[in-house]
């Protein structure tokens, strides 16, 4: 491993690495225990509809009014933050980031060169076709400061035809960056599972050889981006990152996140899985931008080189490596370590296979694997327990919680949104639930009413009232009401999702086009099967002690370069930034 100055702290002190965390506890028994916690978390959540309103209605119905009153300030807060995030995309494809610099580096006189930052890419791929890595190629290619980019292939030695892809690609583009080269990651590594951090992990240890160790190049200078086989860059994304890398106040303990969209053959895929996938970018750039969010880097995003080689790199027994990999850093690291966002686009691809069925099946096992997430749920509590954490107590809680909330409700807030309403009024209304009078009171208001009781008396369904299946009038109660007005964010959510995407293909009808719309409607049924079902099965799978194999999932569209990859405009006249020590 390359050596260089051994980071400081305050009065010039060296600053001690902790050892990583355990990835599992001492015994299996322990370890089988922990893993049995996320899915034991969601199923009691759930268990709470059926239960709670016999057995304690009073905590029941406190509980759910908080919820419910936390699901409308966010969904508000989403709504608001997603606008924001977009005026400060526009805001940032403006940007002149030379210039920027320029105008921060008289105030800052022991700044580096603009030109001093390289920008390593590593883009992880098995069995990637080759139109679709040179679009993400492309898209790198036409960074304005594309000389500072060292762009590594990361191929899998037990893909057939590797080698000859990535020869192909290097002859292709070597010339159109600072430096490319391949490397291979041998098949069947003792302690490794395949997927994309141990093929990352072996890509930036090849590279130190290469670049650290025998040319001597100084491993300060550089950032590193995880780079997904499908990703296409804004052409001001690395001027950004350059930006940002040399004005960082700790540049060596922050990750950087861009706001990921899958948005690269939306129109492609069929109409039901639009939702899942147009709102995840949605929800992506809203965390970017509300304050007090607990960011974690996802799927592309970017850090400095000295930091990953200060935690020895990815694990590679995880697979889901994105969030693992920060919460790695912030245990070994301690307070520094943040996530800052990167306010540009970046498009990935939906799973898209041959056929509407299998695409839709393609997809269900995509969200098992990122699902898998939960398997960091255990790990990031022993982590917080674990003695001399260099993490304080507070951001310890705030890890291990977040992480937490984000799967157990990933799995649960279906069945609480959905049934959370409904189901207990009709214990209490119909089966004796004593749930307070003031949570079962309903007030009437305008709108449909639904009785989906009455579908066992077919001779009723075309009764309008409440004999029928519908009648002209809703009653909610206090949680029903907090539900009802979250529909007016989800109208602006649905806006923005449509502004976010690329324009409407030429072989994308105007009724396919409207069609889309008709699907919101089903998006209860939709994202059951897209996102809590897959949750389910994924912490089912880790209760019972089961592993997960990784599998690439297939991706592409009717025209592999929907998206043009456009040319950097004009910058503004600025003299060339220059650091104060040496011009680097």
């Amino acid at each position: 491993m390359a050596t260089y100055p051994q980071p400081l702290g305050a009065g010039g002190a060296p600053v001690r690495l902790h050892k990583a965390p355990a990835l599992v506890s001492a015994t299996h028994l322990r370890q089988r225990l922990w893993d049995i916690i996320p899915l034991s978390i969601s199923l009691f959540l759930v268990s709470t509809l059926f239960w709670a309103p016999y057995y304690a209605p009073w905590a029941f119905a406190i509980g759910t009014t908080l919820f419910f009153g936390y699901w409308l300030l966010r969904s508000y807060a989403v709504a608001v933050a997603c606008w924001v995030g977009l005026r400060r995309i526009r805001k940032w494809e403006r940007t002149n980031w030379v210039a920027k610099y320029c105008s921060w580096l008289p105030s800052h006189p022991d700044a580096h060169a603009w030109q001093w930052p390289r920008h390593m890419v590593i883009v992880p791929n098995y069995k990637e076709s080759e139109e679709s890595l040179s679009r993400t190629i492309d898209s790198l290619a036409a960074q304005a400061n594309a000389d500072q980019i060292v762009l590594v292939l990361a191929m899998e030695a037990r893909e057939p035809g590797a080698r000859a892809k990535a020869s192909r690609l290097l002859m292709r583009y070597r010339r159109s960056f600072g430096d490319m080269f391949a490397t291979y990651h041998p098949a069947g590594l003792p302690g490794e599972t395949p997927g994309k951090g141990s093929n990352e992990a072996w890509a930036a240890r090849e590279a130190q050889i290469r670049l650290i160790e025998r040319a001597g190049e100084d491993i300060e200078r550089y950032t590193l981006t995880s780079c997904d086989a499908d990703a296409v860059f804004d052409h001001r994304h690395f001027e950004a990152l350059n930006y940002l890398f040399l004005t960082a106040k700790r540049p060596y303990r922050t990750f950087w996140e861009p706001a990921i969209f899958n948005s690269n053959n939306i129109w492609d895929i069929p109409a039901p899985l639009r939702i899942p996938d147009g709102l995840s970018g949605i929800n992506r750039l809203s965390t970017l931008v509300m304050p007090g969010s607990v960011m974690f880097p996802t799927s592309c995003y970017s850090t400095s080189w000295k930091l990953l080689d200060d935690i020895d790199y990815w694990d590679e027994e995880v697979i889901p490596e994105d969030w693992h990999v920060f919460l790695k850093a912030c245990f070994m690291l301690g307070d520094d370590v943040r996530c800052e966002p990167l306010f540009l686009k970046l498009g990935n691809d939906c799973v898209l296979t041959d056929g509407y069925f299998k695409t839709l099946k393609a997809h269900y096992a995509q969200a098992v694997r990122h699902a898998w997430g939960a398997s960091d749920i255990p790990y990031a509590m022993r982590a917080a327990l674990r003695r001399g954490s260099p993490l304080g107590i507070r951001r310890r809680a705030l890890l291990a919680a977040s992480v937490t909330k984000v799967h157990a409700l990933w799995m649960a807030q279906w069945y609480i949104v959905t049934l959370g309403v409904f189901l207990p009024s009709k214990l209490a209304g119909s089966y004796g639930a004593p749930l307070p009078y003031w949570w079962t009171h309903r007030f009437g208001v305008p709108g449909p009413g639904w009785h989906p009781e009455n579908i066992v008396h077919p001779w009723t369904w075309f009764s309008f009232g409440k004999t029928g299946l519908i009648e002209p009038t809703m009653w909610l109660n206090l949680c029903g009401i907090l539900i009802a007005v979250c529909i007016f964010p989800l109208f602006a959510m649905i806006a923005f999702d449509h502004f976010a995407r690329p324009k409407r293909p030429d072989y994308v009808s105007r009724k396919a086009f409207v069609g889309q719309f008709v699907m919101w409607p089903l998006m209860a049924p939709i994202t059951l099967f897209t996102a809590s079902l897959p949750a389910l099965s994924a912490q089912w799978k880790l209760a019972r002690g089961k592993g997960l194999i990784y599998r690439v999932a297939e991706k592409g569209s009717r025209h592999v370069a929907t998206q043009p990859v456009h040319a950097p405009a004009p910058a503004e006249t600025a003299p060339e930034p220059v650091g104060a020590v040496g011009g680097r």
